[in-house]
């Protein structure tokens, strides 16, 4: 006699709806004076008198010189010129040539509006000796050059003009930009600036300066209204238009939401839904293909990834990533993918749904084995599965659940084989040697529990 049995951990149909949503988220001047000289001279029985007189304030007279027949000279080397400013006096020097070659002696007053040079040189064979302005020649030849004076015409300097600039942004007294009214403020020089440099809405953007900077960012286009500021500043989700043209909220959610920085995960669409200006609107419109928002926190993005269907199917059939392998008498397959489906069972075909496909070779029945599906992980027992002979056909027929029959509800475990111990001529049911299995959720919509299969085929 043949028997199937399945053992079911429902005993009713269960009618599932999708229940879950996806929401996401001086002046001055130098006056330069004047010297003139004179010079007068008198001979007499030999003598020769020179006396040089300077046009400043000072004078000087040379005493004689006395000589067989040799022509005298003297120059004044005494004498003091002042200026406007200051005077430079280097004195007189003399000097005596054992030798009678050459005898200097040289006065020079230097002011800085003019210079006057006295010089003499005697040369010859005598001796010279030179105390208060007397000198004595015994013989030779003397030339004398007196009361040079340079003058340099008197000349005035204006090149010591200031820009005294404090905040250093070119406006000061004597700058050539101009006057500044506060020179202290960095951001303003002019009085419309001074008086109407402001941020009235405290939202650290001013308006009304002469110039922007660090310290005082700005314009702001809107300085009555803390939520609009400069031009060019980023477009928020929020209800309000910060870009100072009256649109609001007018980019794609998704260069709104989205800024610096790495954004959330798997989201592949962005919702900008504010519940009231100033409040930030984005939310998550759709998660990347197998991944989900369970929480509705945008900062997590999608954080709950479903099944991977590198090793599982979303629609029935014998993709090679939905085989789980060849089960013979006395094998086990434990090492199963984990699956995630955190949406309820909305139907086959809907796309809340795993499925797999395994085979199970016949040999000599009715010592053929016991096959066993269950699950070796079901969190929050929340999974459920149905057994097909073919995709296409109501779940459990062609027998594989003799207590139900074909359109049995979904179990918990299934367990197939041979009811009778002697063999038969023919079997009523025919042998599963490939079967197709729907795993799907059944409860606790929008959490992230997962479920492992496991397979067994012992001998019976």
């Amino acid at each position: 006699m043949l028997s199937v049995r399945a053992m079911v951990g429902v005993q009713t149909a269960l009618p599932l709806a999708l229940a879950g949503s996806l929401v996401v988220g001086c002046s001055g001047d130098d006056v330069v004076g004047s010297a003139t000289a004179t010079e007068s001279s008198s001979t007499s029985g030999g003598e020769t008198t020179a006396s040089t007189t300077d046009g400043g304030s000072g004078s000087g007279t040379m005493g004689s010189t006395n000589g067989t027949g040799d022509s005298t000279s003297s120059t004044a080397t005494s004498g003091t010129t002042t200026a406007s400013t200051s005077t430079s006096e280097t004195g007189t020097t003399a000097s005596t040539d054992p030798t009678g070659t050459t005898t200097t002696a040289s006065t020079s007053t230097t002011g800085v509006s003019g210079t006057t040079e006295d010089s003499t040189t005697t040369e010859g064979g005598g001796t010279t000796t030179d105390t208060d302005g007397t000198t004595t020649d015994t013989g030779g030849t003397t030339t004398s050059t007196t009361g040079t004076t340079t003058d340099t015409g008197g000349t005035t300097d204006t090149t010591g003009v200031k820009c005294l600039d404090g905040d250093e942004d070119g406006y000061g007294d004597g700058c050539d930009l101009g006057p500044d009214c506060d020179d202290a403020d960095f951001n303003n020089h002019t009085p419309e600036g001074c008086a109407g440099c402001d941020d009235q809405d405290m939202d650290g953007y001013w308006a009304g300066c002469d110039q922007y900077d660090d310290n005082k960012v700005g314009p702001d286009c809107d300085d009555n209204n803390k939520f609009v500021t400069v031009s060019d500043v980023v477009e928020l989700c929020n209800g309000i238009a910060e870009n100072c043209a009256g649109e609001i909220d007018p980019l794609p959610a998704e260069k709104m939401c989205v800024g610096e920085g790495d954004p959330p995960p798997h989201i592949s669409q962005w919702i900008c839904d504010p519940p009231s200006p100033g409040v930030d609107g984005c939310k998550i419109g759709a998660c990347a293909d197998h991944y989900f928002d369970l929480n509705t926190k945008v900062p997590d993005g999608c954080e709950c990834a479903g099944t991977d269907y590198v090793n599982a199917l979303e629609v029935c059939g014998e993709g090679p990533a939905g085989k789980l392998g060849v089960v013979n008498v006395g094998d086990v397959l434990g090492d199963l993918p984990v699956g995630t489906v955190p949406i309820l069972d909305n139907g086959i075909g809907n796309g809340a749904e795993d499925w797999y496909w395994v085979e199970f070779p016949e040999g000599n029945r009715p010592k053929n084995g016991t096959i066993q599906v269950s699950f070796a992980v079901n969190e929050g027992n929340d999974y459920r599965f149905q057994v097909f002979r073919n995709c296409g056909d109501m779940a459990f027929a062609g027998g594989l659940a003799t207590q139900y029959g074909a359109g049995a509800p979904p179990g918990l475990e299934w367990s197939f084989r041979d009811n009778h111990d002697v063999p038969a001529k023919s079997h009523t049911v025919a042998w599963p040697s490939k079967v197709f299995i729907r795993v799907f959720r059944v409860q606790h919509a929008n959490t992230c529990n997962n479920y492992k299969l496991v397979i067994t085929r012992p001998p019976n």
